[in-house]
C-alpha cells in the first residue's frame, strides 16, 4: 500500500472539535464526502491507460494502432505531455513517466507491505491527480451524469490545493520552484533550504555546491537530489522503500499532538486537519 500523509482508508473521520466550531465541522463534512483512494486510483489508471496510448501511438509511427480503440491522438504529442505533465515533463521524459506510473499503480495494489514515496512519485502524483480533478470537476459542472462513471466524491467539486496539503508528504520537488498553489504548510521546509540556497550562492558558492551542502543540512533524500540536479533517472531511483505490514505508518496521526491552547491534547490527524482548515480559510480571504 503506498503511504500518503494521512491513511486513504480511512471513513467518516469526525474532528474532536468541530461540535464546537461551526467552521470545522462545513470543512470536516466536506472531507467525508471525498473518495481518497478513489481520487488517487482513478488519476493514476486514467493517466497509464491515456499514456500508453500515446506511447503506442508514437511508436507505431505517429499512426494509430490498428487494435487500439483510441481513434483521436494529439497533433503534436510533445505539447500535449508538456500540457498534461507540468512538473513532470521539467524532470522526465514520456518513457519513465509511464515507468513511474507503472510503480505506483503496483504499489497502489500491494497488500503485503507498505511502499513509501520519493520526489519523482510525488511529482508525478501531483499532474496525474490534478489532472483527474480538473476532469471531475469539469464533469460536474458540464456532463453531471457521467461523474457517477469516476465517482471520486459525493456530487461535490474537488478543492485540489487542499486534497494535495491532507495527503501529500512533502513537495521537495518543487524547491526552487514556484506551485500553482499555495501548499504553504508543505513548502515551509522548502523555503527554508531555498532561503539557505541562495544565501550560500551569495557567499560565493556555485549552484551545484550549494545543492550539495543544503542536502547535508536538510538531509534531502538521494531521489530527492538526483531530481533537483536533473540527473539521468535510473530504475533503482525510480523503487518505493517497503515497510512490513505491522509496522504501521499511521500510528502517529493517533498520538496526541505537541501543541497548546485549544489544540492541547488534540491528536496529530485532528491538528493537521485544523491547520489546513484555518489555510483553505486564510486562502478564501485572500
Amino acid at each position: 500500500m503506498l503511504v500518503f500523509a494521512k491513511d486513504i482508508n480511512l471513513k467518516n473521520h469526525n474532528h474532536a472539535l468541530e461540535d464546537s466550531d461551526s467552521e470545522l465541522k462545513n470543512y470536516m463534512d466536506y472531507q467525508r464526502k471525498l473518495f481518497p483512494y478513489t481520487i488517487f486510483r482513478a488519476g493514476l489508471d486514467l493517466a497509464y491507460k491515456e499514456l500508453d496510448d500515446i506511447l503506442n501511438y508514437v511508436d507505431n509511427g505517429y499512426k494509430p494502432p490498428t487494435d487500439s480503440p483510441r481513434k483521436e491522438f494529439p497533433d503534436n504529442v510533445d505539447d500535449w505531455f508538456k500540457q498534461q505533465y507540468p512538473w513532470s515533463n521539467a524532470f522526465l521524459n514520456k518513457d519513465t513517466v509511464h515507468s513511474v506510473l507503472v510503480v505506483l499503480i503496483k504499489g497502489m495494489e500491494s497488500f503485503r507491505s507498505y511502499e513509501f514515496l520519493n520526489a519523482y512519485h510525488w511529482m508525478v502524483l501531483y499532474d496525474v491527480v490534478h489532472n483527474a480533478v480538473n476532469f471531475y470537476n469539469d464533469l460536474l459542472t458540464f456532463s453531471p451524469d457521467r461523474a457517477t462513471d469516476i465517482k471520486l466524491s459525493q456530487k461535490i467539486p474537488i478543492k485540489f490545493d487542499d486534497f494535495v496539503n491532507n495527503y501529500w508528504i512533502k513537495l521537495d520537488f518543487m524547491i526552487m520552484s514556484k506551485p500553482d498553489y499555495s501548499h504553504e504548510r508543505l513548502l515551509t521546509k522548502n523555503r527554508s533550504i531555498e532561503a539557505t540556497i541562495r544565501e550560500l550562492m551569495s557567499d560565493g558558492n556555485n549552484p551545484a555546491d550549494a545543492l550539495e551542502k543544503v542536502a547535508q543540512k536538510f538531509s534531502l533524500e538521494p531521489a530527492t537530489l538526483s531530481c533537483l540536479r536533473h540527473e539521468t533517472v535510473t530504475e533503482k531511483i525510480l523503487e518505493v522503500s517497503s515497510a512490513p505490514m505491522a509496522e504501521d505508518p499511521y500510528k502517529i496521526l493517533n498520538e496526541p499532538c505537541n501543541e497548546d491552547g485549544e489544540l492541547k491534547g488534540l491528536s496529530n490527524l485532528d491538528a493537521d486537519y485544523f491547520y489546513n482548515c484555518q489555510l483553505l480559510k486564510t486562502q478564501k480571504n485572500l
